[in-house]
């Protein structure tokens, strides 16, 4: 790959189990899987990151340990299968992130002397789950805990973290049906079957 993917892999963490959007939706919905547009939620997103080195982590990609152990032991899984010396992490339930990866990518190069860069919200609130890594420093924060599995992504922000403005728009996730509404809103009221 040659310019701003080269040397770049691209994490996206789908393991979760998606209880608060099943509870609203019914069980057994799947956030993923839900319809988006003429895709789905993921299919969004990996329609968004076409180009880039990406590793999908949970059911029918690479698997955290244990399945389901959360983000970090998601993005320790990824990293190991998924080339590159930036490795960039997002949440498979981010339909738009992808528009912030060049952006993360382009920052963290920018300033050598920095460990990672974090997409940061319109109010101010870190994300990440929009997030960019140097290899060598995540590989170091992660060896150095005695566990990944139940603990928190901010654990991999214990170096140098640049800070990057990322959209509304990117940083929305479907944790809850309204914000499956919202994400259709964004797609100019495409629901289910398409535009309406």
């Amino acid at each position: 790959m040659s310019g701003v993917g080269a040397g770049v892999g691209v994490v996206v963490v789908a393991g979760g189990s998606g209880t608060r959007f099943a509870a609203r939706a019914g069980a057994g919905a799947d956030k993923l899987a839900a319809p988006l547009g003429s895709s789905t939620v993921r299919g969004t997103l990996l329609d968004g990151l076409a180009g880039w080195d990406v590793v999908v982590v949970g059911p029918g990609g690479v698997r955290e340990d244990p399945p389901g152990g959360g983000p970090l032991a998601g993005f320790a899984a990824g990293l190991a299968a998924v080339p590159g010396e930036v490795v960039v992490l997002l949440g498979g339930d981010q339909p738009f992130a992808a528009g912030a990866v060049p952006r993360l990518v382009a920052a963290l190069r920018a300033d050598p002397a920095l460990d990672a860069v974090v997409g940061v919200d319109p109010d101010g609130r870190w994300q990440p789950l929009l997030s960019a890594h140097r290899r060598a420093a995540a590989v170091r924060v992660l060896g150095g805990l005695p566990a990944v599995a139940g603990r928190p992504v901010r654990e991999l922000f214990r170096g140098r973290v640049g800070q990057v403005p990322v959209s509304a728009r990117e940083c929305l996730d479907v944790d809850v049906p309204a914000d499956l509404d919202r994400a259709r809103d964004l797609l100019g009221g495409a629901g289910p079957d398409g535009p309406t």
